[in-house]
């Protein structure tokens, strides 16, 4: 990141045993304690690493990075550090329990030394604007224009293109994923797929019937009030696609089907483009936050989002995250040490989830993927002692949602409080085994869907203590941001005591109203 400038009086080198040396350009070792003074200046050359020179300097790619810079959100993506980010050394390996039944820390996870700013760019090159008639940066100005002035009428005479709600800007942002990690990583025999929720980790280990639904994620993007989805349908069309619906090849139980866009190869350089804070990847067509993505793909499906993906912090590990454990005793004293590990992240280190860092709770835990387990894809994340968080909910298009919560209540053993934007809408949440009769005969409780699967065999709405809490409704203008606070009520003593988190559903009125069973 830095060069190392030396103005160095160095008189001796030791060789005790306990000397610090620091090494400098691969020369000789130098004795710390002999370096009288040493000052830094920025590389120059650094800034070429970053996204947006990456895109500059790359002659497929000239509009999109015209767009880029006049919009100002080059200087965004030029950010890859949080300069105030100070991992306390006794942090760096954390030891706490799997759930109440535990009376002493088994599990481990570990604290990032570094937190770095990343982001992920789905990006038209030339040849594909050129495609649709646009040769040129005005030319994209006013397809820009033409899309986002229909979706946003208030706005229409906002001509700044560094304001937010300029329509190039919008375009432009709504390209970017706050977050970095690539296409996939192949391990354990199999490729990771990041940007969706991925199957498998082994052959014989899959986490969504593909038969019906397609991989799928949704993610919120730089552009305000604005989501995207991700999915990789299996079939004689598999891949990664933006913004896609249906099932495999065809339309899915709604008779719903749009193509979306799709990342596309790039010779020998494959699907990721990587550079130093995230990655770019080359679509087929041009992305937009149009009306078809709008009403037809994100405003009439239900969204599953896996907890990880709430916060880029914790998708900024998922290539660890992600790895995997084949193992009986997820618990035992050795687990986690390999490439595999669960993170833990401070309540006031963590990008659209906050916690009350008054209270008595170290903060959150995302455990990373293993067999035989019941938590959908192997992972989960935990709330430890007395939690009281606040989580940035993705945008929402306009309309009618129903917020699902789901979990795996043998893990759990906890009450939590409820709020929406600040008002409570559920008093006492009780997760707990003993109440799951009572509250599925209120209609209060549902099973884990009957898509999420373990293994090829089994699945988790034959478990009962896999379930999905309905805690409120939300009616959205589409331009809002919404925040749902979860406050523990449960006596804590120690960080033995947890809550698990393992997927929300957001549910439109077009799903809800439509629903034939509730394991669906």
């Amino acid at each position: 990141m830095k060069n190392v400038l030396l103005s160095i009086f160095a008189f001796a080198l030791s060789t005790t045993a306990s000397a610090q040396f620091v090494i400098v350009d691969d020369e000789l070792p130098v004795l710390a304690s002999d370096i009288d003074k040493i000052t830094y200046e920025e590389n120059d050359r650094f800034s070429e690493l970053l996204l947006p020179a990456c895109l500059a300097n790359n002659p497929k790619t000239t509009i999109f990075s015209q767009a880029l810079q006049l919009t100002g959100l080059a200087d965004t993506l030029q950010v890859w550090n949080y300069d105030n980010y100070h991992r306390d050394e006794e942090l760096c390996l954390y030891k706490y329990a799997p759930d109440s039944k535990y009376t002493s820390p088994r599990r481990k996870a570990w604290f990032n030394e570094y937190r770095f700013r990343m982001f992920n760019a789905f990006v038209e090159t030339d040849s594909v604007y050129a495609a649709k008639g646009i040769h040129n940066l005005e030319q994209l100005k006013a397809y820009a224009k033409q899309v986002y002035d229909e979706a946003f009428p208030e706005d229409v005479s906002v001509s700044d293109p560094t304001d937010r709600r300029n329509s190039l800007n919008r375009f432009v942002s709504y390209h970017v994923l706050g977050h970095g990690c690539p296409y996939y990583i192949l391990g354990h025999g199999s490729p990771y797929q990041h940007l969706v929720s991925y199957n498998g980790v082994k052959q014989d280990i899959f986490w969504v019937d593909t038969t019906m639904m397609d991989m799928s994620a949704w993610y919120a993007t730089l552009m305000p009030h604005a989501s995207l989805k991700c999915s990789y349908p299996m079939g004689e069309n598999s891949g990664l696609y933006v913004n896609r619906r249906g099932i495999q090849d065809g339309p899915d139980k709604y008779g719903k089907q749009v193509r979306g866009v799709k990342i596309i190869a790039d010779g020998e350089q494959g699907l990721d483009h990587k550079c130093f804070n995230g990655y770019y990847f080359y679509i087929d067509d041009i992305l937009a936050y149009d009306k078809t993505a709008r009403e037809e793909v994100l405003g009439s499906e239900l969204w599953r989002v896996d907890f990880k993906t709430l916060s880029p912090d914790i998708m900024n590990n998922v290539d660890l995250i992600s790895g995997y454990y084949d193992s009986f005793d997820p618990m035992g004293e050795y687990y986690n040490t390999g490439i595999a590990r669960n993170h833990a992240y401070k309540w006031d280190c963590m990008e659209h989830i906050k916690g009350d860092i008054t209270k008595d709770s170290p903060g959150l835990v995302a455990t990373s993927s293993f067999m035989y387990y019941w938590q959908w894809q192997g992972d989960a994340a935990y709330a430890i002692g007395d939690y009281d968080m606040t989580i940035k909910l993705p945008p929402l298009p306009a309309g009618e949602w129903e917020v699902r919560l789901g979990t795996y209540v043998e893990n759990v053993n906890s009450v939590a409080r409820i709020y929406l934007n600040g008002e409570i809408v559920m008093d006492s949440l009780h997760m707990s085994k003993a109440t799951i009769d009572e509250l599925s005969a209120q209609s209060k409780c549902m099973r884990g869907p009957r898509d999420c699967t373990y293994g090829k065999k089994y699945n988790i709405a034959d478990d009962p203590s896999s379930v999905r809490y309905p805690l409120c409704r939300i009616k959205t203008d589409g331009k809002s941001d919404n925040y749902l606070r979860i406050v523990n009520l449960t006596e804590v003593s120690d960080n033995t005591t947890d809550a698990m988190f393992d997927y929300f559903e957001f549910v439109p009125k077009f799903v809800y109203d439509n629903q034939e069973i509730p394991e669906e």
